[in-house]
């Protein structure tokens, strides 16, 4: 049976969750030549998840190299 502090702090400090927050970075397109680079590659834009939401910039970064 939970005791009454421990339902007072459970509504005063969140449970823990098992998600941890993580930046990653994501392809955009194919494996590509682009000019500006003179270099074969993908578009990438960059991802964060934080809390459990995922939000990514627009695909401003540039990976040299097709894996």
């Amino acid at each position: 049976m939970i005791s009454l502090m421990d339902k007072v702090l459970d509504r005063l400090v969140p449970r823990a969750t098992a998600g941890a927050d993580t930046s990653y970075y994501k392809n955009c397109d194919v494996c590509t030549y682009v000019d500006v680079y003179n270099a074969i590659g993908h578009w990438q834009k960059l991802c964060h998840v934080v809390g459990g939401k995922t939000g990514c910039t627009g695909c401003i970064y540039f990976e040299v190299g097709c894996k």
